[in-house]
């Protein structure tokens, strides 16, 4: 009870690790999917606002060509810093140095303010925006005087910002948009001659919309990954319940198989202890109709003991106590082959035969697998056979890397549309069905190929028939 117990925890905390890894691996997908999507919605961003602002950038200095910050804006800096009006400032107050800066800092606030006033920036965009297909409603703008200094040899600058003031005097639009992701184009005016002064302005630009514009570009991505993700997920949900569905009729016919099968141990024994005594019995009676129905029912009888016999080897199949042993593969198919000669030697029109090559072949492998899935394989081209001379071939060869076993019959075949289906465990096909049997003994064999990591192929010859071979690498030997 307690190892029952056991093994049935252990199978809950598996499920419940695949169950966590599952989901994990779905939310690791899902965060790969986000980061795709928001590293092309960048990438997009950055190459449709580049050449926005490339398109804004050229109109812009185009227009302003031989102007400052827009056109007429030279005109508004020179009135107030000429080269007469800053000798006169450098004649009249170089005496004292704190007059001076006073006195060009004071100049600096009337410039700005004069710029402020007279700014046709928001025009100049207008103009600029409309052969580019822009919205100028819907595109946010700051145009900033970022320094103004003024040079008395032409060599050192004096800067007219204040030093407590360091931030760029805005001109025009809205300080929001000062950022340096949104800069249009930053200019740099200089001039190496006395009495002259130096002006640096930028001019930055948002489209509002264009975020709207990428998303439309990116969309289809976005469209096909969300419908991706969707399948993934209602895959995942279907499979994972058809799995837990699977695995409960898995355990609950394997359970009812183990429970069964034993129970039918105890009647089958009793029923043929009634049989040896009826017959001893009857005997004397010379009853010919009595005689056969006991015939009949020992004969069934031993049937339900052969068949009960099978499930419970098929049950108590596990995979993971195998003994691989090094072995000659040619001498136990011969004795194999040869026991089942001997079983069917006093049934008319059966004919079983061994053909193998002069040369002894070794393997790795379970002699108990092995000989109950030759059993298998060979009682069913006998079994699943309509014609009077009922013939199985067993032939051991090697060929290149691979060594064969195959065993032909010229019974009827297997349907093709049943071909992949009759390794299942307990399918039937009609032919199946009509012969009767619990339909595990294809699914034995298959079992036993899979824990030998060997291959099978199933083929139906063209005059009637089945050929099954189990190739073996070499490479294992």
């Amino acid at each position: 009870m307690d190892e029952m117990k056991k093994r049935f925890l252990n199978k809950m905390e598996r499920d419940r690790i695949l169950r966590v890894l599952a989901t994990v691996c779905f939310f690791v997908l899902l965060c790969l999917q986000y980061k795709l999507l928001s590293s092309s919605y960048e990438i997009e961003n950055r190459e449709y606002s580049k050449a926005e602002k490339r398109g804004v950038k050229d109109a812009y200095e185009q227009a302003i060509i031989n102007d400052k910050l827009y056109p007429g804006g030279q005109e508004v800096i020179d009135r107030y810093l000429s080269k007469e009006i800053l000798q006169s400032l450098y004649r009249a107050d170089s005496s004292s140095r704190i007059v001076l800066t006073d006195s060009l800092r004071a100049i600096h606030r009337h410039v700005v303010a004069e710029l402020r006033t007279k700014s046709n920036i928001d025009s100049l965009l207008s103009a600029i925006l409309e052969p580019l297909h822009l919205d100028r409603e819907m595109y946010g703008y700051a145009l900033t005087l970022d320094d103004l200094a003024v040079s008395m040899d032409g060599r050192n600058y004096f800067s007219l910002v204040a030093q407590d003031r360091p931030l760029p005097a805005l001109i025009d639009g809205d300080s929001t948009y000062v950022a340096s992701n949104n800069i249009i184009s930053s200019v740099s005016v200089s001039s190496s001659s006395a009495y002259s002064y130096r002006v640096k302005f930028t001019l930055y630009g948002l489209n509002l919309a264009h975020g709207y514009e990428v998303f439309k570009k990116i969309f289809p991505l976005l469209a096909l990954t969300a419908i991706s993700v969707l399948m993934i997920a209602v895959t995942y949900i279907r499979t994972f319940r058809n799995w837990q569905k699977q695995k409960k009729l898995n355990e609950i016919s394997q359970d009812f198989l183990n429970s069964i099968t034993h129970e039918f141990k105890t009647p089958i024994a009793s029923i043929a202890v009634s049989v040896k005594n009826l017959v001893r019995e009857t005997q004397g009676l010379h009853n010919k109709r009595v005689s056969q129905s006991i015939e009949v029912i020992e004969r069934q009888s031993q049937r339900i003991d052969h068949l009960v016999d099978r499930a419970i080897g098929i049950s108590m199949f596990n995979p993971n106590q195998i003994c691989l042993e090094h072995r000659n593969l040619t001498e136990d198919m011969d004795i194999i082959v040869y026991n089942l000669q001997l079983k069917y030697v006093n049934t008319p029109h059966v004919f079983l035969d061994f053909k193998t090559q002069k040369e002894e072949v070794f393997a790795h492998y379970d002699l108990f697998l092995l000989t109950t899935a030759i059993n298998n394989l060979i009682e069913n081209g006998i079994k699943h056979n309509n014609n009077r001379e009922k013939e199985v071939v067993v032939r051991l060869f090697t060929e290149a890397k691979q060594v064969y076993v195959e065993i032909s019959d010229n019974g009827v075949g297997i349907d093709n549309g049943e071909r992949y289906r009759v390794f299942e465990k307990f399918y039937q096909g009609k032919q199946g069905k009509e012969k009767g049997g619990l339909g595990l003994g294809l699914y034995y064999v298959d079992q036993m190929i899979r824990v030998h990591h060997w291959k099978l192929d199933l083929k139906n010859k063209d005059d009637g028939g089945t050929v099954i071979t189990i190739m073996i690498p070499k490479e294992t030997l």
